[in-house]
């Protein structure tokens, strides 16, 4: 743990800070930090697993539902007793038996329940975050057996709980990379000129929410009326988003990347949750966790006011 403390500052001068910023960093994490890792991303796979979706039948098969059937996610006696069984493999998953053996049957269900929900003729990706970052922890754990049983890491490798926390960020940040991508695709490069329509959405958004069971909808109509009043209002603000989500990957780099994406992602995810009344929970959850990691960042400072001479 002493290493993490290590990291040099920037020295004099805005060209090696610069540099300092865009270096690349390995994050070699302490063993309590990737317990925290692990226990983030458990927290919200027993979230998304502990509940019994309300269908039995696949309509419009989506994903694997096309060669398995994955109803049984809807049965809530299969359920009432698959739930306990993955809490009890997601407990053992953080107190750091292999996740070859512990993930396997939440990354399973997770799957499902995903594929179940999404084959009822409308998409939504709520719980995709989740089974991505289960799927990513479980491949780190089979290379990492796998790779031991071949030949030992060598001394610089980053360990197992390490690599899967390495994967995890990378399969996160790859989203974001994709998304803004589709963005510019399917809009044929005009997301940045379509987004003075955004106040006419909010007020759609709005009107779903106030009759639906999200609420009264009715919180962010300044918002709106702000926006359709003045149209580049809206270019300037969401247009952020964009880079934000193309540039991702830099998060990647270092601690200090790590935070700042993390940062700047959870704020954009809390602003489309108050204007479009999307939940986000399990993105902000994971971006927390693993980007943000504000225990470290406090354990840092606490360990640099030690270091302080005394008077």
């Amino acid at each position: 743990m002493a290493g993490d403390f290590a990291t040099p500052a920037c020295r004099p001068g805005w060209r090696a800070c610069l540099r300092s910023w865009f270096a690349w960093e390995p994050m070699r994490h302490a063993a309590w930090e990737t317990v925290l890792f692990r226990a983030g991303i458990a927290w919200c796979a027993w979230q998304e697993m502990n509940r019994t979706l309300p269908f039995t039948s696949l309509p419009r098969p989506h994903g694997i539902a096309a060669w398995f059937d994955v109803t049984f996610c809807g049965n809530p006696q299969i359920m009432g007793w698959l739930s306990p069984l993955a809490a009890v493999c997601l407990a053992l998953y953080v107190v750091g038996i292999p996740a070859v053996f512990t993930l396997a049957l939440p990354l399973v269900l997770s799957v499902s329940i995903g594929t179940l929900g999404n084959s009822q003729g409308a998409i939504n990706h709520t719980g995709q975050i989740v089974t991505m970052a289960l799927l990513a922890q479980w491949l780190a754990g089979l290379w990492t057996a796998t790779l031991r049983r071949r030949h030992p890491l060598s001394p610089d490798s980053l360990t197992g709980p390490q690599l899967a926390a390495d994967w995890t960020r990378q399969v996160i940040m790859s989203t974001y990379v994709v998304s803004a991508i589709s963005k510019l695709i399917e809009s044929q490069g005009l997301w940045l000129s379509n987004l003075h329509y955004f106040g006419l959405q909010i007020v759609k958004s709005s009107g779903m929410a106030k009759y639906g069971d999200t609420g009264p909808g009715n919180e962010v109509q300044w918002l709106a009326q702000l926006f359709v009043d003045y149209p580049w209002m809206a270019t300037i603000v969401l247009g952020a988003a964009l880079p934000l989500e193309l540039f991702a990957f830099l998060g990647l780099l270092n601690r200090r990347m790590a935070l700042f994406f993390g940062l700047a992602l959870l704020a954009f995810h809390s602003m489309v949750s108050a204007v479009m009344h999307l939940g986000f929970e399990f993105h902000k959850t994971l971006l927390l966790v693993l980007f943000v990691n504000p225990v470290w960042w406090a354990a840092r400072g606490v360990a640099r006011i030690g270091r302080r001479p005394r008077p």
